[in-house]
């Protein structure tokens, strides 16, 4: 190989690794799931955007990529217009880096004890950030006020 080719090669590979060193935004891209493992129907949104319909034992997975609210929903049957849910709840999340999670509690002691410690935020009958962090489930000891046992699905059909 001659000294130019071999010169080449080299101004081309010394390019390639300045492109590869360049910094790029801080993106994080987990992908997160919202669980139903009650016998409501839930109702889950990310950011506003358009709503998945969880029928008992059925779960959505929501990518999470910059900060923002997962607003879920449970209700007793199929939600119809005007509806109330029986249980409703707004969770903020934070996906930064290589962390994705579900904030809740308060800020007090966050230095020192991590977020959460002191329970000042009720998440029930959700649980959130199990079994990853930034998942959310409805477990099967909620328990609705609905109005009649035929109201309520059955998970076994």
């Amino acid at each position: 190989m001659t000294k130019r080719v071999w010169c080449a090669w080299a101004g081309i590979g010394l390019t390639l690794a300045g492109f590869a060193s360049v910094p790029s935004p801080a993106s994080a891209d987990c992908l997160r799931r919202v669980y139903n493992r009650s016998s409501l129907v839930v109702v889950a949104r990310q950011d506003g955007g358009v709503p998945a319909v969880l029928l008992p034992g059925q779960s959505v997975s929501m990518r999470l990529s910059r900060p923002g609210q997962i607003d879920v929903a449970a209700y007793c049957g199929i939600p119809q217009a005007g509806a109330a849910p029986v249980e409703q709840r707004t969770f903020d999340y934070e996906a930064v880096l290589d962390r994705c999670f579900v904030r809740f509690g308060g800020d007090l002691f966050v230095p020192q004890l991590g977020r959460g410690f002191i329970g000042l935020q009720e998440t029930a009958p959700f649980t959130v950030n199990n079994p990853q962090q930034g998942d959310i489930i409805l477990g099967p000891s909620a328990h609705p006020a609905c109005a009649g046992p035929g109201a309520v699905l059955n998970r076994r059909g």
